[in-house]
């Protein structure tokens, strides 16, 4: 089986592919293709092109990979601020879920108390369980690999 985890990040979102054979967990993009950089022609402020251009990247890695078979997003946390950066997070995941409609693929968003670590230690959890990526290995790109790894873990 395998899972898209997805971290919404404003900047630049983090993906991870991750697939399960007899147990053993593989980080398919770890030396690969992981994180979302909109072109520079995408301004800042323009956030319908953004999303365009993200709902794009996300059915060219459906495409990349036609046998996914969930996918699972590390949401926000819920608390009572609220910025610019938690609403274009809430957007990204947004044109993700759009893309899985129109491809029939289930999508599931979780927090971090629902996959099984705290934001503290994403990092060193999401290496543990699965690996990290050779460039940009975050906490983004951790909880991506998080979120993809408990979606095969609890299908």
């Amino acid at each position: 089986m395998k899972i898209l985890g997805f971290r919404g990040d404003p900047k630049a979102p983090r993906y991870a592919i991750v697939s399960e054979i007899g147990g053993v967990y593989t980080l398919e993009n770890s030396s690969g293709d992981t994180k979302l950089s909109a072109p520079a022609s995408i301004t800042e402020d323009a956030d319908a092109e953004r999303l365009e251009w993200l709902y794009r990247e996300i059915h060219r890695i459906f495409d990349d990979h036609p046998d996914v078979a969930k996918v699972m997003i590390k949401g926000n946390e819920f608390t009572q601020q609220d910025t610019k950066a938690k609403r274009r997070s809430f957007y990204n995941d947004g044109a993700v879920m759009l893309a899985c409609a129109h491809r029939g693929i289930p999508v599931e968003i979780k927090v971090y108390a629902s996959i099984g670590t705290a934001k503290a230690k994403s990092k060193e959890l999401g290496e543990a369980r699965v690996g990290r990526t050779a460039k940009y290995w975050d906490e983004k790109m951790a909880d991506a690999v998080n979120a993809a790894w408990w979606g095969l873990r609890h299908p």
